[in-house]
């Protein structure tokens, strides 16, 4: 009932049930997929842009990532719930702040892993990014899954281009922070960050 009543549905489109979808998910194993991804890519994001510009980002890419998912799905009468839209353009984010960070990309049939890569963020990120364009494609041909590969489409070029914005009227140093301080970030508020991550595909 909730679902239904505050996600977001294409058919019978609301601005409010745009933004209260991104708080929704279809269960647990939704939740903790979706929180990995944002440990993972977020933290450091938030570390280089600070706390309140990363929460208007994250906001901005959820709105993205659904207007993407309502263009492609106009006639669609399933609700729409997750953070997977704002969480793919936390990716997007990531991909223009630190292109060369560690990953070791995981590659998977199924719950078996073939094989892990090591490799960067522009490659693995990239390789995510382009499964989503494909499995979007097929998914709007023949109906194979309920995932919303739009929403993360939409979300991540979103997070992309405030990416971008953001490199561009803020001059960062080769750890992808702030070479000096803009007045939205705490000057208590840098962290360290971690190098290795890994990326399921």
């Amino acid at each position: 009932m909730i679902i239904r009543h505050y996600g977001f549905t294409p058919a019978h489109a609301q601005l409010l049930t745009l933004f209260t979808s991104m708080f929704l998910h279809a269960g647990w194993l939704h939740v903790l997929g979706n929180m990995w991804f944002l440990w993972m890519f977020g933290k450091d994001v938030e570390n280089s842009v600070g706390k309140w510009l990363f929460s208007l980002v994250y906001l901005l890419c959820g709105l993205g990532g659904g207007l993407l998912h309502f263009l492609f799905n106009l006639k669609s009468a399933i609700p729409c719930v997750g953070a997977s839209g704002a969480i793919s353009g936390v990716m997007g984010c990531f991909l223009i702040l630190f292109p060369k960070a560690d990953f070791d990309l995981a590659i998977y049939f199924g719950w078996f892993r073939i094989k892990t890569i090591e490799t960067h963020t522009t490659a693995a990120v990239g390789t995510w990014i382009g499964e989503q364009a494909v499995l979007g494609l097929l998914a709007q041909a023949v109906r194979l899954s309920a995932v919303a590969f739009w929403a993360h489409i939409g979300g991540f070029m979103v997070g992309f281009a405030a990416g971008l914005c953001f490199k561009r009227f803020v001059p960062l140093d080769s750890d992808g922070l702030p070479i000096t301080r803009p007045w939205f970030i705490p000057a208590q508020h840098y962290k360290e960050s971690d190098s290795l991550t890994q990326l399921k595909l």
